[in-house]
């Protein structure tokens, strides 16, 4: 994989364009246009065209040719392809955290999931992401292996965009969620410094995620 534009994208235009994505504001198929978003930014179309980009190498929008850009339709397979790479690279991630997580690691994404927990019980769909987010990349980055955290990092975000269409996240009380359930199961198995149990526990949470996507 390789970048997908030669410059960095303004990070305000990109954050700017992906909250209107979890928001909700922008649904899969519905059209960005530029010069909208350069109105709504105040900056000029150079750096939306480069956000735009990165949006399009993540996966998370796509750009027709005469046509514009515009928020993507993933199809079944897709998505299952995105999650079998999540899967493969967090399991191998978090089979070399195991040996370099202490107390204090363990400690922030304890508190991580109360956080979530938080953002869950009030509704907030992008401050869970966030946290959830921050979860996941902390076990990539324990890892020691800078490539696991890039693209875990790009996986997460596409997966993120999955999640805010798919996910019955707003109809699921904190008692019911499986992804909280699965982040205290990772995090026990950490704590227990106990591999193969937290490379079970990654795989299971990554694979209730999917099949729990309402793609109907």
């Amino acid at each position: 994989m390789k970048d997908g534009s030669r410059h960095a994208p303004d990070r305000s235009v990109y954050e700017y364009i992906k909250s209107r994505i979890i928001s909700r504001n922008l649904f899969p198929g519905a059209r960005l246009v530029e010069a909208q978003l350069a109105e709504e930014t105040g900056v000029s179309r150079t750096p939306i065209r480069e956000a735009l980009r990165k949006f399009s190498y993540e996966g998370i929008i796509s750009i027709v040719p005469r046509k514009g850009a515009y928020v993507s339709k993933p199809t079944y397979k897709e998505i299952q392809a995105v999650y079998e790479c999540k899967k493969a690279l967090e399991g191998a991630a978090i089979e070399k955290a195991c040996g370099h997580m202490d107390e204090e690691d363990t400690s922030v994404l304890e508190g991580l999931i109360e956080k979530q927990t938080a953002a869950h019980r009030n509704k907030n769909m992008e401050d869970y992401l966030g946290f959830n987010d921050d979860f996941h990349l902390l076990i990539a980055k324990a890892s020691k292996n800078p490539v696991y955290e890039k693209y875990i990092k790009e996986l997460t975000e596409v997966s993120n965009v999955y999640l805010v269409f798919y996910d019955n996240f707003i109809f699921t009380s904190v008692s019911e969620s499986e992804a909280l359930a699965g982040h205290r199961e990772i995090l026990h198995a950490l704590n227990e410094q106990d591999k193969q149990v937290a490379l079970e526990a990654m795989n299971s949470h990554n694979q209730t995620t999917l099949d729990q996507l309402n793609l109907v």
